[in-house]
């Protein structure tokens, strides 16, 4: 019989290879800080032990003990707390900082344990999301867990990267420089300002930015799955939020409890060379807008601003919306248009409205909406809506923070790698080429990310595959079928990689994840795997329940639960608004 060869876990620029396990410590958590007086805004051994095999019940329920935690009330219903991690755990001696912690208690008698949650980003802060949406996805499991979120490592109130002395400074120095290039811009003017403020983030967290890549954070959870007395750890996380939880399983696979990927990000694209990943990503942001504009002309003006032919500006065949919108953008490439309030910005370009479009894909709640906002620009040329779009998340007040782009694009660049393109003009180009796949949204997701080329940081730790560890049991993969950024043959993909460990739920609709375009079906499936233990079969599937534009506000979407469609579009907003804030990456 042939021996079986063992893949051994790609570790990068990890010294000493630490074992799976975080070192013994003293582990402390300590009272949570006072709330702070404005909301955070963000825009991301010697090998491991692998787990047994799949047992019949999947998850077997465990005692469930709080570990060393303080706990104080915070944000009315919830309690805060901090939990304390070394910035390098391969060092006994490592300085330490805390992690922001928040969680919602379970409301069955006994609980499950905590149930960790990531939104995405990177850089988005799951402490965010349980403020916006904890009881909503307590809801969803029928109380069963401690519904628990966590700012990670460089994010929020997790030491997050700080690149100026102050919010003042932040702003002086971002004052009329946009993150996504404006068509005419110069590339090397735009990276020339973006590298000026990659060194000056570095020059002030030479000592920490090694330390945040997503292998980090994943050490940040098996900590607190360890301080909570837990054997498993049980997860939902969303879009970034997947490569997170797919290098959390495959470094600990045997502490794998009840773990969904929910809008399921390659992570052997993302943990590889940048452009790649932009590419494959965005595979069907086109489709999203040709199905936007489809299903506003079958809903008709009453429901869609737009669906009215005879003002039509473009059409392809039948279709008039989605070329209408193509129209205009080019248009606006030399047209930028005015706001009426000249206290706000008083010119709206180009890559300010095809930001607006293009988030406004994720939520199909949103569509109507923007269809409204494009429909009143196009016929009074003022762009006002399309700025209260974008800074609605947007917090103003006192002290000013910093933009969510810091804490999003140092994890991002130094998890992946840039060697094929290693200088703006060989990246530049790559971009170029690949604008056909999709015009609306690769501009901008290239300008913005240029920032990586000047990220010269190496990451301590860097998992990069492989994707195939037996894991202690089975993980939910969800795709959404016309996802605009994390496609759903991601997720079939991550199927294939995790060898049987991963069980591939599609997700038939439009929007980002399975909350982009919620269904009653799906919503079953998360409950009863999280619930029940109950894993889907091989091929698993749920169809679009309710079109684009058409409501049913009163949707009973669980027997066992009062859930409603309602709940599941304060979940999306949440989970959309803690990923990020004036502008878009996962």
């Amino acid at each position: 019989m042939e021996k079986q060869q063992v893949q051994e876990p790609l570790l990068v620029n990890l010294p000493n290879s630490p074992p799976s396990s975080p070192p013994k410590r003293r582990v402390r958590a300590v009272l949570s800080a006072a709330i702070v007086a404005c909301a955070f805004t963000y825009f991301f051994g010697s090998g491991f032990s692998v787990g047994d095999s799949h047992s019949s019940n999947p998850v077997v329920d465990i005692g469930y003990t709080e570990g060393n935690f303080t706990w104080t009330k915070c944000y009315e219903k919830y309690e805060c707390s901090k939990f304390t991690v070394p910035v390098d755990y391969s060092d006994p001696d490592s300085a330490t900082f805390d992690l922001a912690l928040i969680r919602l208690k379970a409301t069955q008698k006994v609980s499950k344990g905590p149930l960790f949650v990531n939104p995405g980003g990177p850089g988005g802060s799951g402490v965010d999301l349980v403020k916006g949406a904890g009881d909503v996805i307590s809801k969803h499991v029928n109380g069963h867990y401690d519904i628990l979120g966590f700012d990670p490592r460089g994010v929020g109130s997790s030491k997050t990267i700080q690149c100026f002395k102050d919010g003042t400074e932040s702003k002086f120095f971002l004052a009329n420089r946009r993150f996504f290039m404006n068509y005419g811009d110069s590339i090397v003017n735009h990276a020339s300002w973006q590298a000026d403020l990659v060194a000056q983030c570095i020059d002030k967290n030479k000592d920490f930015v090694p330390y945040v890549s997503t292998a980090a954070v994943a050490r940040d959870i098996d900590a607190m799955r360890e301080a909570f007395g837990q054997e498993l750890t049980n997860y939902w996380g969303f879009s970034y939020g997947t490569f997170l939880g797919a290098t959390y399983v495959n470094m600990f696979p045997d502490r794998v409890g009840r773990v969904i990927l929910d809008g399921v990000t390659d992570p052997s694209t993302f943990s590889g060379e940048l452009v790649n990943w932009i590419k494959t990503s965005l595979i069907h942001t086109e489709d999203g807008l040709d199905g936007f504009g489809a299903y506003c002309e079958a809903a008709g003006p009453e429901k869609c601003a737009l669906a009215n032919r005879e003002k039509a500006l473009a059409f392809e065949g039948d279709r008039f919306v989605a070329p209408t919108l193509r129209h205009y953008l080019d248009y606006l490439v030399d047209h930028p248009i005015k706001t009426k309030n000249l206290t706000a910005s008083g010119t709206v370009m180009q890559a300010d409205v095809a930001t607006a479009l293009f988030a406004s894909l994720y939520n199909v709640a949103k569509w109507p909406r923007i269809a409204e906002i494009f429909e009143e620009a196009i016929a009074t040329s003022y762009g006002d809506k399309f700025l209260s779009f974008l800074q609605e998340t947007q917090d103003d007040s006192c002290p000013l923070v910093e933009p969510y782009f810091l804490s999003a694009t140092p994890i991002l660049c130094i998890d992946g790698t840039h060697q094929d393109q290693p200088d703006i003009e060989s990246y530049w180009a790559a971009i170029q080429d690949a604008m056909p796949i999709s015009p609306l949204s690769v501009h901008n997701w290239g300008s913005g990310m240029v920032q990586c080329l000047y990220w010269n940081v190496t990451a301590a730790e860097r998992y990069a595959g492989p994707w195939n560890h037996k894991t202690k049991n089975k993980v939910l993969l969800i795709g959404a079928t016309m996802d605009p950024v994390t496609p759903v043959e991601s997720a079939a993909k991550l199927e294939d990689l995790m060898e049987g460990s991963g069980v591939f739920h599609k997700h038939e609709g439009y929007g980002h994840c399975s909350v982009g375009q919620p269904s009653k079906c799906t919503s079953k499936v998360i409950h009863d795997y999280l619930v029940d233990g109950k894993v889907p079969e091989k091929g698993s599937e749920c169809p679009m329940e309710v079109a684009p534009f058409e409501t049913d506000a009163s949707l009973q979407l669980l027997d066992k639960n009062d859930l409603n469609s309602h709940d599941l579009t304060i979940l999306a907003e949440s989970v959309f608004k803690a990923q990020r804030v004036g502008g878009s990456l996962l």
